[in-house]
């Protein structure tokens, strides 16, 4: 580094320091750019601008300098680049998981480093952990833009634009963090999980694969491959993937869960137990997913079938369906599975949201989470959205279609919201109607929510039914009306 007193410059290095004229420090700077040394260079000059700003030698090497170079050079420079203990602070806040407080970190350093490719990109992740999407995509827009080979940066917008539902850009910021970095195995898993997401599972687990074989210990991907591997016939190629996941990761309870409930569903209690023991003694969300487990295994006659995706549970209601009318969704946010929906039907699917978020706090949730911000997401032709509360969008749309309902994906998630869809289309639920809970399990507060709303209507309108299937790894369940 560079410091500057009133007629010379202290250079410093690892080594030693040492003190130079201007005129010295010019000459080192010269050799040094010949030599190719550019980071020496760049200190030098930046380290005489420091003392004299308008030096004009100075100024123009500096910056023929730096318009020679990959923009990622530019960080070597003192003004851009903070030290590796800043970095590491920032690092450090970021994974206590206090967002806001990184934010404001960030935003503090950017203002006397505003070059910092890792501010940047840690301000992106901080705003993507506190649901600032848009914002989250404008850091890392600009990162991409101080440095166009910059993977990482790549990879994160990546995994925001996959949560605003733009899952083409997000596939197609993955492409380009492999391109920059073949090995990023990282980026074949979160590319996996955007396949999914799409429906277009084959290339999903061509991903894992790929991930897996970059990465063999990387836990989460042999966890995000099982899913793909489910089959009620034959679980034992989903458990090997579940058991290599908890050889790597031990301690992580949704896995044990996971495993123990795979080979409950195979009819392997002894070999379900020791991992339900150590679920019964960790977290409550864990608990809960146990309890759901429970409930769904007693719930019917039969085990309901096992599934790993949304399309698997759209494909197999539409399917089961039995009933010609209606196609409907609630809760379309950014659009993902009323496309995936609109593919599997050939008629009208009519979507409802308001656009605006959660109508109340839920949970842990604040009341306007998963908004997004009155941008109304781009559909197939034969899908109509019908923007609004709905107190206010669904009693006029019930009175111009009392035809019964065929299908519907219920993705409300609170327990309000579900109960009014319920009740305003109580009539038009018929034995044969098919419907999709999207949040009925998997969660913390499951009895509370989705799953509390369903049962009341069950008891008020006397509606008989069955489970079809079920997910944890989606928080699904698919029920078709007797």
């Amino acid at each position: 580094m560079a410091v500057v007193l009133k007629n010379k410059c202290i250079i410093k290095n690892m080594a030693h320091s040492e003190q130079l004229t201007i005129e010295q420090a010019l000459s080192r700077a010269k050799k040094a750019t010949k030599q190719g040394k550019t980071a020496v260079a760049l200190k030098l000059y930046t380290a005489i601008l420091k003392h004299q700003p308008d030096h004009p030698i100075a100024k123009k090497a500096l910056s023929e300098l730096q318009k020679s170079l990959p923009q990622n050079q530019y960080a070597e420079t003192e003004t851009s680049q903070p030290s590796p203990v800043q970095i590491n602070a920032l690092v450090n806040l970021y994974q206590t998981g206090q967002m806001a407080k990184v934010e404001l970190a960030c935003g503090k350093l950017l203002k006397s480093h505003p070059q910092s490719l890792a501010a940047i990109n840690i301000l992106g992740a901080a705003l993507r952990g506190q649901g600032k999407l848009q914002e989250a995509v404008a850091s890392f827009d600009k990162a991409i833009q101080l440095r166009p080979d910059f993977a990482d940066a790549y990879y994160n917008r990546g995994i925001t634009l996959k949560e605003l539902g733009r899952l083409n850009e997000a596939l197609q910021n993955y492409d380009k963090a492999i391109q920059l970095k073949p090995d990023f195995a990282k980026a074949y898993n979160n590319r996996g999980a955007a396949l999914q997401d799409l429906g277009r599972l084959d290339e999903s687990i061509q991903n894992y694969d790929k991930a897996i074989q970059l990465k063999p210990d990387y836990a989460e991907v042999h966890f995000n491959r099982h899913a793909l591997l489910l089959n009620p016939d034959d679980l034992m190629p989903a458990i090997q993937c579940m058991e290599k996941a908890i050889d790597i990761d031990p301690l992580n309870m949704h896995y044990r869960f996971v495993l123990g409930m795979l080979w409950d569903y195979s009819g392997d209690t002894q070999k379900a137990t020791p991992h339900f023991n150590m679920v019964e003694s960790g977290e409550s969300l864990y608990r809960a997913n146990l309890d759901a487990w429970r409930y769904i295994k007693s719930a019917n006659n039969k085990v309901p079938t096992i599934i790993g995706s949304n399309i698997q549970s759209f494909k197999l209601g539409i399917e089961a369906g039995v009933v010609d009318g209606l196609v409907l969704e609630f809760g379309v946010r950014f659009g993902t599975s009323i496309r995936q929906i609109s593919t599997l039907v050939d008629q009208t699917v009519h979507g409802f949201d308001s656009f605006q978020g959660l109508p109340e706090s839920w949970h842990n949730e604040a009341k306007g989470s998963y908004s997004t911000k009155g941008v109304i997401p781009s559909v197939p032709q034969n899908v109509t959205l019908h923007g609004g509360w709905f107190e206010e969008t669904l009693p006029p749309f019930v009175k111009q279609h009392p035809e019964p309902i065929r299908f519907m994906n219920i993705d409300c998630d609170i327990y309000s919201s579900t109960k009014t869809v319920l009740e305003i289309f109580a009539k038009q639920i018929i034995p044969g109607t098919v419907i999709v809970f999207d949040e009925y399990i998997g969660n913390e507060h499951w009895r509370e929510d989705e799953f509390k709303a369903f049962q009341e209507a069950v008891l008020k309108y006397g509606w008989k039914y069955e489970y079809l299937c079920f997910s944890f790894m989606t928080g699904q369940v698919v029920v078709r009306m007797n």
